[in-house]
């Protein structure tokens, strides 16, 4: 079996400079994927409680490398949900900078946010939105307790601008090089 190994993506689109996100878990999702580098296919890793769903898309930023050894994460604010496998060229907003603890091992675990980005135009396909506190508060509420139903600490370290974001994803990428990921 042929494989693609779509975390040998550039993180960023080459034509229009925008960031390469590769969706795993769909908007409204209960379902959690994650890709799968060796088969270059997506498997079924478990599923959220009851009442608990992705409120946006949920993925990785290919060629990177975060705190916590996996590519970072990444938080598409979507209106409608695509699929595991999807590539969305995003624009990015902020992260949401944050430690994550299972047991006595802490790892820094990032969430970056954007939105989606027209293939054709590079023009969001969404209204901007605005990135305030209630919903700020929101995905931060959502990932505490996402991590607490599977026995993690999620700890927020604040929330980081654009440039922030930016400045992470080079960090990741450069360690990613670094392993030859």
């Amino acid at each position: 079996m042929e494989s693609r190994n779509l975390k040998r993506l550039p993180p960023f689109d080459k034509e229009s400079g925008a960031l390469n996100i590769i969706v795993e878990t769909p908007k409204n999702g209960r379902i959690k994927y994650k890709y799968n580098e060796k088969y270059g296919v997506f498997q079924l890793d478990k599923s959220l409680p009851y009442g608990f769903s992705f409120p946006f898309e949920f993925g990785f930023v290919p060629s990177t490398i975060g705190g916590d050894g996996d590519p970072l994460d990444a938080l598409v604010l979507c209106d409608e949900a695509t699929f595991p496998g999807c590539l969305v060229l995003g624009q990015v907003l902020g992260v949401l900078q944050a430690e994550q603890r299972e047991g006595k091992q802490v790892n820094r675990n990032d969430r970056l946010v954007a939105i989606p980005l027209s293939v054709k135009t590079q023009e969001p396909l969404i209204p901007t939105k605005a990135l305030d506190k209630a919903l700020i508060s929101d995905i931060t509420k959502f990932f505490i307790s996402y991590n607490q139903v599977q026995g993690k600490k999620f700890k927020s370290l604040g929330f980081g601008n654009r440039q922030r974001a930016l400045e992470l994803v080079e960090e990741a990428r450069k360690r990613a090089r670094k392993k030859g990921k």
